[in-house]
């Protein structure tokens, strides 16, 4: 598996997780919906970082490599957590 592949897949897994960790922001510790918003792209340029430096890929790659993949999956956890915890499933 080429780096960038590695780059791909490490991203689209964080931003599930980032997902979880906007909504626990926004949900349990009560900050508001813009706060959370940074968190995650700040996460989002955090990871772009790390994976540049582990990985050995050129920073400005990193920070293109799945983008779209992220912020989709990023967004969707992080709504559908919300949904869930306004309708009271979670």
């Amino acid at each position: 598996m080429k780096d960038s592949e590695k780059v791909y897949w490490i991203k689209a897994l964080l931003g599930i997780a980032t997902g979880y960790v906007t909504f626990y922001i926004q949900s349990k510790l009560g900050f508001q919906g813009e706060i959370a918003l940074m968190v995650g792209i700040s996460l989002y340029i955090a990871y772009s970082e790390a994976a540049a430096v582990v990985l050995k890929v050129d920073r400005d790659r990193t920070i293109r490599i799945a983008m779209g993949a992220f912020l989709f999956l990023w967004l969707l956890s992080w709504t559908l957590l919300n949904t869930m915890g306004v309708s009271g499933w979670i």
